[in-house]
């Protein structure tokens, strides 16, 4: 104020401006099938009571969970007086799945045929690839039968899912020899022919019966003897040997 003389003389009026306000939006979540799917999300525009945008932080971000669990992102917003405030987002992944492949199968002629099968590639709903450990095999069938391989798969959350490949083993064959002949003088010449060896068809031994021997024939004719070889599925074979004794000679003194 400046009276008439000249005279300066000063009225100040002073206004105190509160330090600002911040108000942060509620934090964020969501859930998501994969970690690849928690990417960084939008953070919010926040304004203090002023109107003053402010702008966030690059977000700091934890780590990937091994397989299930949270993945955070947490953005930092600073006011003008220097008061930081955190807004976090945070992902919850959900466990894997694995979708099985259908059971393998085949049918062979011998166990040593049924040997182990590579296994399928199989991928989680993630596209990892999960490998299996080598198969439960089960034992040899005596004869005929199945023999089966079994691949445990395990997702990260540690569930199993298993992948069966079956073979089936067809009973044996067996090939015999020809039946085997000659011919011989007198009944006495008839004597017990050596059985031949005799394998099936995925090379078992097959061990003959003791023979069967027919009786003597009274002068001329035939003896024979037959074995039989029973495979390991029950089923007989016979093999026969043939004698033909031939008609007596007699031979007179002078």
């Amino acid at each position: 104020y400046t009276d008439c003389n000249g005279v300066a003389y000063n009225w100040v009026y002073t206004y105190t401006i509160a330090p600002p306000t911040v108000t942060l939006p509620a934090p964020g979540s969501s859930s998501v099938a994969c970690t690849a799917d928690a990417v960084a999300p939008a953070p919010p525009v926040v304004t203090d009571i002023c109107g003053r945008v402010i702008t966030p932080s690059a977000p700091v971000v934890s780590a990937d969970p091994v397989c299930t669990g949270t993945k955070t992102y947490s953005y930092v917003y600073t006011a003008c007086d220097g008061v930081a405030y955190n807004w976090v987002y945070t992902y919850t992944i959900a466990p894997t799945t694995l979708t099985m492949p259908p059971p393998g199968a085949s049918t062979v002629a011998c166990p040593a045929e049924a040997v182990a099968p590579v296994p399928p590639a199989v991928f989680d709903n993630c596209g990892s690839l999960v490998t299996p450990p080598a198969p439960i095999v089960s034992a040899d069938p005596a004869c005929a039968g199945t023999k089966t391989y079994t691949y445990i798969y395990a997702d990260c959350d540690g569930d199993a899912y298993n992948w069966v490949y079956t073979y089936t083993i067809v009973p044996p064959t067996v090939t015999l020899p020809a039946p085997g002949a000659s011919t011989v003088a007198c009944p006495a010449d008839a004597v017990a022919p050596i059985p031949p060896a005799v394998t099936d068809n995925c090379g078992r031994v097959i061990t003959p019966s003791a023979p069967v021997v027919s009786a003597d024939p009274a002068c001329a004719g035939t003896k024979t003897y037959t074995y039989t070889y029973t495979d390991c599925n029950g089923l007989a074979y016979n093999w026969t040997y043939t004698y033909t004794i031939a008609p007596p000679t007699v031979t007179l003194p002078a």
